[in-house]
């Protein structure tokens, strides 16, 4: 996934009055922290079994109407998949939460869970990612993988070298990109595109895949 960067607003700002006449200095702004990788947050281990993972498919937002509707950012590249799925779960919590209903917009969903069945209340789980059980996404087809399956496994070339760790995705029109950091050799990233072209192996069962860096790479 890819985040989005921030501008760096000035800093040094001269004192400012306070009320009653006393002077305090003006709250400097901070430079924004860089974007964080994707294995720099917290994931499941490549090896989990299906039905013990939780993906992320959205996030809870502002409430719609007054039956406890709750908009959600689409997190998924397979939104559709959602209409099928008949439990959530809200957080961290265990505990499934039934999804009663879902109407796709075009700036996410608007969803109905159980329980919640006010505007107070649907405001109480604004901010939360909602997830759903690995085994209520869509069957992968062959050479497909999920993404946590793929952050943190290790980089070979086919002679056996090691490259690094695969530590982030970048969403292209075509293939997406893997990122690949932590190089023996050197500090700087390698870029490949997940294609059999240049990735002719993935074995997350193993830890491990294959590459072949595109000229372009160094």
């Amino acid at each position: 996934m890819t985040s989005a960067a921030n501008g760096e607003p000035a800093t040094g700002s001269p004192s400012v009055s306070a009320p009653g006449g006393q002077r305090r200095p003006a709250a400097r702004h901070r430079k924004p922290a860089p974007p964080r990788t994707l294995i720099e947050s917290a994931g499941p281990n490549p090896q989990t079994p299906l039905q013990d993972v939780r993906l992320t498919v959205g996030r809870i937002g502002g409430t719609h109407g007054v039956y406890g509707d709750v908009k959600m950012r689409l997190l998924t590249d397979d939104p559709e998949n959602l209409a099928t799925v008949e439990t959530v779960y809200l957080g961290d919590r265990d505990t499934p939460v039934t999804l009663e209903h879902i109407r796709f917009t075009n700036n996410g969903a608007i969803i109905k869970l159980a329980g919640t069945d006010s505007p107070e209340a649907g405001a109480l789980l604004s901010g939360l990612p909602v997830k759903i059980a690995g085994t209520d996404a869509r069957p992968l087809e062959e050479g497909e993988y999920f993404l946590f399956q793929l952050i943190g496994l290790k980089a070979y070339l086919e002679d056996g070298t090691p490259v690094g760790t695969v530590i982030d995705l970048i969403e292209t029109g075509a293939h997406d990109v893997l990122v690949i950091g932590e190089r023996p050799d050197t500090a700087e990233q390698l870029m490949v595109p997940n294609h059999p072209e240049f990735v002719p192996e993935i074995d997350p069962a193993n830890g491990r895949l294959v590459v072949r860096p595109p000229e372009w790479s160094n």
